[in-house]
Order: structure tokens, then C-alpha cells, then sequence
């Protein structure tokens, strides 16, 4: 069995409890091979508990790191759902509506949500909140945002919590689409969520869905993303399979040009994840596997959030270069699951960002 094969058999383990034979130990340098894909795929917790759960025979010399591993990530997420209830609890006392995102909002969904890699806290405020939302925070922490170039969001930085206050949830670098989008987000009538204990506002989960994928495309057509984001989208899709309207979520695919990509997605989520195939709402062909096979192999290479495999860092005019060429290379293969959305989305990439960015470096 290869350290692939293994490693998506371990994470369907811990997302289904699915019951695929499981080797009885691995090697030092499998078990070395499985920890680097978890890391590189934002997925130690779920990869490292089903090694433990399942009884896997490991090395002795590497079972205390994996339980020293998991440990970290379980207090990570202990450390974002305490800036969670922080970031709730000013809010509400200033009567600021907000909702969160993404995130802690999608990890209640696993099975083990301690388990899931936590991130940032997304959450968004509508043109009249956001002020006020962004000057609670100034009162009350005495932080200032750094807006780092996004038309979309700005970031705080508070007790080792990264915040992304949104006054817009994403961007189609199209008036016409935003404004679609737009009503979409403003009529969605949302939901509740449960994070650790905590009655988090949320989108509905038909619109969560749809943004989740569309985060998770945005980037995977740019500089890459981890199978972190398919197991979310997945948990979603499977955990709210009676809430979703599958047939409004096929129509706003539609309406934003989609579909196609959000079919070859699901291809990985039901055949490498494992997601039950009646939870997609679509059924998929041969030509959908074709480019999830594209669709993997970028996941598999660039890692979670396109940071592994790079030559020069995050910074400087190198660093744009190879970005540009990795965004390019990744528009090439994919552009037919999207065209309107990946030739508006290049477009911006190059001329709004990456260009200024090496001429003015």
C-alpha cells in the first residue's frame, strides 16, 4: 500500500469511521511519510487519531511525538475557540450583528471537531456593522487592522488569534456577479451553529456551502490548497445533506459558471474522501474524473494553501514571479471548469497584483 493510499484511507477513517482495512503497523519511514502529508494537507489531527483509534502499530520511538502532535492541534483549537467566544461576547454586548465563517463553524460538523485543524476566525459585517464592529475592537483591545492589499477583508492580530473581518465575503472581479452575490448574502435567511458550547450565527447552510467551495477553488486555482478544504466542504455537504437546497445550489452554481467545477470537485470528495455520493447532489462522468485527476495532483503538490513546494517564500519581486507562474500554469489546466470566473480571476491576478508587485519591487 502506498503512503497516499494509506493516507486518505486513515482520513476516511476518521471522517466516516469507514471500516477499509488498515495494515496491523507501518515503518518508521511510512509513518515519518504520513505525518509530512498531514502536515503538508492541514490534516495531522485527523491522519495521527486514526493511526491511534485504529491500534496501527507505529515505531515506539515515534508514538510519543504523534500524542505530542495531536495535543498541539487539540490545544489550537482550544486557543481559537477561546478568541471565538471573545470576539462573540464583544459583539454581542454592543448589539453588532456578524456572522462567522468557515472555519470553527465548519469544524463543528466533524465528528471530532478538536480534531480538525484550526485557522483564523473569518466572520463578516454588513456595510452599517462593520464600522462599528471595527471600533469595538479598537476600544475595547486596542488593536488596529492590517488591511494587506484585500479587497474583501482585514486582519487583526489578538492573543495569537488571527482575525479576518470581512466587509465582503469574496470577490468575482465582476460588478454584475458581486452584486449577485451580494443579494444572495443579504436575503440569506442563516442559521445557528453550536461551536464548542456557543450559539454562533452562521449563513444558511445551502449559501455556506456554496462559499466554502468557492473559497476553496479560488485558491486552489491560484496558488493551491490542501485536502483540509475537501474535508470541509465534504463535512458540510454530508452533515447538512437535509438542510441544503440542492436544487437552489445547483441554480446559483449555474448563475456563477460553476457547475463544472464544482463537479470535479465532488469527484474527489466522493472518491478519494469518501463522501456518500448521494450527499452531491450531482452525478458525475467520466469527463468530471478527467479533471479531478488535475485537481488532485495540485492539491497533492503545492499542500495546504499553495506553501510547500515553492522555491522563493512569500516576499519580494522572486516570490511574484513564481506566483504568477504557479497561478498561470494552474489557469491553463483548470480554466474549462469555470471559464468566466478563471478569466476574470487571472486577469486581476496578474494586472492587479502580481505585476505592480515585481515593478514596484
Amino acid at each position: 500500500m502506498t503512503t497516499i493510499e494509506l493516507f486518505l484511507r486513515l482520513v476516511r477513517n476518521a471522517l466516516w469511521q469507514s471500516d477499509e482495512a488498515l495494515p496491523e503497523e507501518v515503518s518508521a519511514n511510512m509513518s515519518a511519510n504520513l505525518l509530512r502529508g498531514g502536515k503538508e494537507q492541514g490534516m495531522l489531527g485527523l491522519v495521527i487519531d486514526a493511526l491511534l483509534r485504529s491500534k496501527v502499530r507505529v515505531p515506539q520511538d515515534q508514538v510519543l511525538e504523534l500524542m505530542v502532535t495531536l495535543m498541539k492541534v487539540k490545544r489550537s483549537n482550544e486557543l481559537v475557540n477561546g478568541g471565538l467566544r471573545r470576539l462573540k461576547t464583544l459583539l454581542d454586548e454592543r448589539g453588532i450583528d456578524f456572522l462567522v465563517v468557515k472555519g470553527q463553524t465548519v469544524g463543528a460538523y466533524y465528528p471530532d471537531p478538536s480534531l480538525r485543524q484550526a485557522g483564523d476566525i473569518d466572520y463578516y459585517c454588513d456595510a452599517k456593522n462593520f464600522p462599528k464592529a471595527r471600533e469595538a475592537m479598537r476600544e475595547a483591545w486596542g488593536i488596529e487592522a492590517d488591511a494587506q492589499g484585500s479587497r474583501c477583508h482585514i486582519h487583526y492580530d489578538y492573543q495569537n488569534v488571527i482575525y479576518e473581518a470581512h466587509f465582503a465575503l469574496t470577490n468575482f472581479h465582476s460588478r454584475k456577479v458581486n452584486r449577485c452575490w451580494q443579494r444572495w448574502v443579504d436575503e440569506d435567511e442563516g442559521c445557528v451553529v453550536n461551536v464548542d458550547g456557543m450559539e454562533v450565527r452562521a449563513l444558511s447552510p445551502t449559501l455556506h456551502t456554496l462559499f466554502i467551495f468557492i473559497h476553496l477553488y479560488s485558491h486552489l486555482i491560484g496558488v493551491g490548497v490542501g485536502f483540509r478544504q475537501f474535508c470541509d466542504l465534504a463535512v458540510m455537504l454530508h452533515a447538512c445533506r437535509e438542510e441544503i437546497d440542492h436544487d437552489r445550489l445547483r441554480g446559483m452554481l449555474r448563475t456563477l459558471g460553476m457547475e463544472r467545477a464544482f463537479r470535479a470537485v465532488g469527484c474527489i470528495l466522493t472518491e478519494s474522501l469518501g463522501m456518500p455520493a448521494e450527499d452531491l447532489g450531482y452525478a458525475l462522468t467520466d469527463k468530471d474524473r478527467r479533471y479531478a485527476q488535475r485537481l488532485f495532483a495540485i492539491v497533492r503538490y503545492r499542500g495546504n494553501m499553495g506553501h510547500y513546494n515553492k522555491r522563493y517564500g512569500f516576499s519580494g519581486w522572486r516570490h511574484s514571479i513564481e506566483a504568477a507562474g504557479i497561478k498561470m500554469s494552474h489557469f491553463m489546466k483548470l480554466w474549462p471548469l469555470a471559464p468566466a470566473y478563471s478569466c476574470r480571476w487571472i486577469a486581476f491576478e496578474l494586472t492587479k497584483k502580481i505585476l505592480p508587485n515585481v515593478v514596484s519591487e
